[in-house]
């Protein structure tokens, strides 16, 4: 979901469904997890989560599988989060948000499969020229 899809939702006042991930909503702003989406299945080495936020956000946080709360980067109109070094298997992320006069949020966790990990494997070696 684009920021400009977003902010037309927000102004006409819909109701973000499931589809788009867990919504944290303030009286002055919203943070939407757009990926991964509710059942996604990641099959990459590194993924990186995005976060669409609109309004007072002045910080975002991403916990995955009730862990840590970590600190999201804002850039491009998104926030994101870099994770890698994780295994296959069934994972839940939730996103944290706080505004600018402290007020903070959190998300419904949003369901996802990593099918192909990378935690625990070995480099392949190089092949040798003939």
């Amino acid at each position: 979901m684009g920021i400009a899809k977003l902010i037309g939702a927000i102004s006409k006042k819909k109701v973000v469904g499931q589809k788009l991930g867990p919504v944290v909503k303030t009286g002055e702003g919203r943070a939407i997890l757009d990926h991964p989406q509710q059942g996604e299945k990641i099959s990459a080495p590194r993924y990186t989560f995005r976060i669409g936020a609109v309004g007072a956000i002045e910080r975002v946080e991403l916990s995955v599988n009730e862990g840590p709360w970590q600190p999201c980067r804002n850039s491009v109109g998104y926030w994101w989060y870099d994770w890698a070094d994780y295994a296959a298997g069934r994972y839940q992320a939730a996103v944290r948000a706080q505004t600018k006069d402290g007020q903070v949020f959190t998300s419904e966790p949003c369901k996802f499969q990593v099918v192909s990990g990378t935690a625990n494997k070995q480099p392949r070696a190089p092949k040798a020229n003939p």
